[in-house]
């Protein structure tokens, strides 16, 4: 079972992805890339978490199909930001050091990605050698506004948390909750934002409490919600720990609805066991309906033996994004952060990426994105 739910906005126009056309520059002070024969994009990420290669495939993919288009233009080439290195602002500094990078892909983590923003916009130089940065799974509200030179493709917690609560209360018919996050960032405002979003569609949160990994007593939380008798559980965690608490929680005798955050994607591996269990997600390969979507998933196939994940379609998009605006008005850093800031669903259309539309507000947060609420093998 699955539902997609949109935020719908007036005069929204999905366009090709040949971004076509070109605009003024708003800002000179960022250089172009140096004369050569190839134009980079960069990839911003550890290399020491796991699931990181996904982002490594959808940019590769991206730039391998952006070279069988480009004409006459330079090739494109994937540029890695420091392989054996896991410090976000030395990534960063690397990436806007090197004059092929005209864009970089990353990071995929709102932390990293708020860390790196400095190096980005080269604030210590007032921006003279600033480069556009889209981060493909970057999802804290904190990222709204913080950069001119700052874009993400992903809806934020904001809109992912309403969204599940709108599903919770009108395709569940749960009317109420128990909600146990993560006690960092990304929990404390998913979990506030569903709150708000669930109270205002009359459901009652009965219980709202913090879980640190490795430390909080599992047994004990699954003997509360058993006595709380929810109908049903909100986990903005990670897979790791969702398993662990389902797992106390069959322990206890309950199986209740379990919704997980769009860091849980990795119970699909365990839907035998978690029957009742599902997650938010950006991009369900199994799920893909459009064009671009289904062209994708069958390019990555080929040339992965797998299924793409939501890291790897987002990186995707992210890249296409940049090399595009690349192609069209050329390898400047200035022009092409320009471009991109244009492509607000309305002067400009939305361009159809695989995983939804893409166009950007003011604040260059992701409008009009899907969020699907997926059970888990189904």
């Amino acid at each position: 079972m699955h539902v997609i739910l949109r935020r719908r906005r007036r005069g929204l126009a999905l366009g090709a992805f040949a971004l076509v056309g070109s605009i003024a520059s708003l800002s000179s002070c960022s250089r172009p890339s140096a004369a050569g024969s190839e134009i980079g994009i960069g990839v911003a990420l550890d290399p020491k978490r796991a699931g990181m290669q996904s982002i490594y495939n959808g940019v590769e993919l991206a730039v391998t199909q952006l070279n069988g288009q480009r004409g006459s233009s330079r090739p494109l080439r994937m540029i890695k930001g420091a392989p054996d290195v896991s410090d976000p602002i030395r990534i960063a500094d690397t990436l806007r050091s090197n004059p092929l990078v005209v864009g970089v892909v990353g990071h995929p983590e709102s932390g990293t990605t708020l860390d790196a923003i400095g190096e980005y916009a080269d604030t210590k130089n007032f921006g003279k050698d600033a480069v556009v940065a889209i981060s493909p799974t970057g999802t804290s509200p904190a990222l709204s506004g913080a950069s001119k030179w700052l874009f993400r493709v992903c809806p934020s917690d904001v809109q992912t948390s309403r969204t599940v609560a709108r599903y919770v209360l009108d395709s569940l018919h749960a009317g109420r909750a128990s909600v146990i996050y993560r006690n960092d960032s990304y929990g404390k405002d998913w979990a506030k934002s569903f709150g708000e979003a669930y109270r205002e569609g009359r459901g009652v949160v009965v219980q709202r409490d913090p879980y640190v990994a490795g430390v909080t007593p599992w047994d004990a939380y699954a003997s509360y919600v058993k006595q709380l008798r929810p109908d049903a559980v909100l986990f903005p965690g990670s897979t790791e720990d969702a398993i662990i608490a389902l797992r106390a929680m069959a322990a206890v005798g309950i199986a209740p609805p379990f919704v997980g955050g769009d860091a849980t994607s990795g119970l699909e591996a365990n839907a035998a066991e978690f029957p009742n269990a599902r997650y938010a997600a950006f991009f369900i390969a199994r799920r893909a309906t459009t064009p671009e979507a289904k062209a994708f998933i069958t390019a990555y196939r080929q040339a992965y033996h797998e299924e793409p994940d939501q890291r790897a379609a987002l990186a995707y998009d992210a890249a296409m994004l940049i090399g595009r605006a690349a192609l069209e008005v050329g390898p400047d850093r200035a022009k092409i952060r320009d471009y991109i800031e244009s492509i607000n669903g309305t002067t400009r259309p939305a361009v159809a990426g695989v995983a939804g539309p893409i166009a950007f507000d003011a604040n260059h947060d992701a409008i009009n994105k899907p969020v699907v609420i997926v059970q888990v093998g189904k």
